[in-house]
């Protein structure tokens, strides 16, 4: 079983924040005001955290006997097993090549094997019989904005008048957060004569 049949991608958020500072406005015929302005600057925090995708397949391998292994054991086993098979086919077929030099009929040969009970497996059910357990953990995100202190000391107050333009801050959402999965394996067809590069089998020819 390949792990990586699955392409997940987690897309962040992407937030733009446009900040406006503010103004003090004074007419140009009058005195120009004599102030003292004392500024502690702001600002914000933002924690985010993405959302989280949860894949169980223990079902999917349990339904083909492999639910205690992971994908290390897995691959190792299905390795040792193909050994296996094919030590087998090598081993009966040079036993079938020794009989052939003695003089040995292709189709006694083919006899022997039923008699003997030999089977030969000519396919692998390699589907699982359920899919993974797939579940979303929700992403969250939280700002925690405090804004500029100005604290202005007037000295000659009475005899200008200003106007003052309060400052603005503007948070804009440009990409919401998001996941993305994508599957990058092979199509699965099912009967697997559907798929076109299906090949048949071969019949075993036990005539002789």
């Amino acid at each position: 079983m390949n792990p990586n049949l699955l392409k997940i991608t987690s897309i962040p958020i992407s937030i733009e924040v446009n900040v406006t500072n503010g103004t003090l406005k004074a007419p140009e015929d009058k005195e120009p005001l004599k102030i003292d302005i004392n500024r502690t600057p702001g600002g914000y925090k933002m924690k985010s955290r993405p959302a989280k995708i949860n894949i169980d397949t223990y079902a999917a391998r349990s339904s083909m006997g492999y639910g205690e292994y992971n994908a290390a054991d897995f691959n190792q086993k299905e390795a040792d097993r193909g050994f296996k098979i094919a030590y087998q086919g090598v081993a009966r077929i040079v036993s079938e090549g020794d009989q052939l030099a003695r003089g040995v009929s292709p189709s006694e040969i083919a006899a022997q094997q039923m008699r003997a009970g030999a089977t030969i497996e000519t396919a692998i059910d390699f589907l699982p019989k359920g899919g993974a357990d797939v579940s979303f953990d929700k992403g969250t995100l939280s700002i925690n904005y405090t804004p500029t202190d100005i604290n202005i000391d007037w000295e000659n107050i009475n005899s200008s008048v200003v106007e003052f333009v309060p400052g603005n801050i503007e948070f804009i959402v440009k990409e919401r957060p998001r996941v993305e999965i994508e599957y990058v394996g092979e199509p699965i067809y099912v009967p697997p004569s559907a798929n076109p590069a299906y090949v048949p089998p071969k019949k075993l020819n036990t005539k002789g």
